[in-house]
């Protein structure tokens, strides 16, 4: 048996771990069909404008080779896991968080079963994973720590553009702490990969389009129905569009309203916003060219925040809660009709918005809403009990700059987008490392404390 004084340890551990996670998560049951909604963007390149080269170019690469790159996401996605659960138990030395890290990265099928299906999260997960290693395993930043960095902080960022809102914190922490020499030695991968990607992607598309306009038209569309939403603000070429938008929007809120469970209300909010983002346009009568336009016009996102800015972080709110909650609609939905015999609005396209999802049982959808709950209080009482640490000290602590990452993260995309456990998985590993650290950290000083005054005594 290698002791943790030979060289090759962390290799043989390493490899030895991945093994195990990768028949882990291959064996275990997938949550999601190998093509999703927006999967075919993937398949190629010249697909899509609106997503990056990154995941389209290694799908390419795979299917020239013949291979298959579900199994290579798997086998990734196991061996960032492994490094991370290495790298947690360097920095803290215990067994017991090492099992636990394991069990609850290893067996959490709504994380790793995105490494079953043609879409960016694996990779995205993965190159998170290894980034927070790096973090977490380096006491003094040497020159090939900081290049391996800057090329998993440059990937985070154009295999996903919100990956930026991640990378953007981590990245400004390295440059204060880093001496001159080592920031372009940051900054240079992230800058050759972003070069890299932007030449591959105007290589098959003339200009870069965004999914943000479709995005922004959805919350513009679900805030219409809000009471003090007044359509005339906007330029009159689209008053005739709101006031149809107007009509379903307004028999969906008041429907939201209706409901009672917080958790449900969140959950359909999001799916009935989706609705409105994909399924509008088929819904009312509307000229498609002005239903273009508008969706184009960068004024009325601009208009509809500045008349209606309490609505809109009302939802965005709704959304930061909604990342952590896997699905209240499964478990609360058919319970609500039954009591309150109610018609739900929209329900066909309600039904549509919803991507196909092998649903568990139900005292897994218990157990795994109770968990992310749970993990949801913790993380924020955690939040907040660092800052405040921190701000005693009045130092940026590593564990700080993690939070600091994940709640930028989080903000950003309830902001931008709906809420989905999909936008929380990518930083589930990192939830859970800031819980486990911080649980560590104060009970050994309580120990050290206690030893302290037992001396003393």
């Amino acid at each position: 048996m290698l002791s943790k004084t030979n060289k090759f340890y962390p290799y043989v551990f390493i490899s030895s771990l991945t093994v195990l996670v990768f028949f882990i998560i291959k064996f275990s049951p997938g949550l999601f069909s190998l093509m999703e909604p927006d999967s075919y963007d993937y398949l190629k390149i010249v697909n899509s404008n609106t997503r990056t080269s990154v995941y389209p170019g290694l799908n390419e690469v795979f299917s020239f080779l013949n291979l298959n790159i579900i199994n290579f996401q798997v086998f990734f996605l196991s061996l960032s896991i492994s490094f991370l659960i290495f790298s947690i138990y360097k920095k803290t030395n215990n067994f017991l968080i090492l099992l636990i890290t394991f069990f609850l990265l290893s067996f959490n099928y709504y994380y790793t079963s995105f490494s079953k299906t043609i879409l960016t999260e694996s990779f995205f997960f993965s190159f998170i994973n290894f980034a927070i290693s790096i973090l977490l395993l380096v006491k003094n930043y040497k020159k090939l720590h900081i290049l391996f960095l800057g090329l998993f902080l440059g990937l985070i960022i154009t295999i996903k553009p919100i990956g930026l809102t991640f990378a953007i914190p981590i990245i400004l922490f390295l440059f204060i702490k880093s001496k001159r020499s080592l920031k372009l030695i940051l900054i240079a991968p992230i800058i050759f990969i972003i070069s890299i990607e932007n030449y591959f992607f105007y290589l098959f598309h003339e200009k870069r389009s965004s999914v943000l306009p479709v995005a922004m038209t959805g919350k513009i569309f679900m805030i219409s129905g809000h009471d003090n939403f007044d359509h005339k603000v906007f330029p009159t070429e689209y008053h005739s569009l709101l006031k149809n938008v107007q009509k379903k929007s307004k028999e969906v809120n008041i429907f939201l309203k209706s409901i009672d469970n917080a958790l449900l209300k969140i959950d359909l909010t999001a799916d009935f916003e989706a609705v409105f983002q994909t399924q509008l346009r088929n819904m009312i009568k509307v000229n498609e060219i002005t239903f273009i336009k508008f969706q184009e016009d960068k004024r009325n996102f601009y208009i509809c925040l500045k008349n209606n800015i309490g609505s809109y972080f009302k939802i965005s709110s709704f959304y930061y809660l909604g990342q952590w909650l896997t699905g209240p609609k499964y478990i609360f939905l058919d319970k609500y009709n039954l009591k309150n015999e109610n018609t739900i609005p929209l329900y066909d396209n309600l039904i549509l918005s919803s991507s196909e999802f092998n649903k568990p049982n139900i005292i897994h959808l218990y157990a795994s809403l109770l968990f992310f709950l749970i993990l949801f209080i913790f993380f924020s009482l955690i939040s907040l009990g660092n800052f405040y640490i921190d701000l005693r000290k009045k130092s940026l602590g590593l564990q700080s700059l993690m939070i600091i990452s994940v709640q930028a993260y989080l903000i950003a995309t309830s902001f931008i987008n709906i809420s989905s456990i999909r936008y929380l998985m990518p930083i589930y590993p990192l939830v859970i490392l800031i819980i486990i650290i911080f649980v560590h950290e104060q009970l050994n000083q309580y120990k050290n404390k206690k030893m302290s005054l037992e001396n003393k005594n």
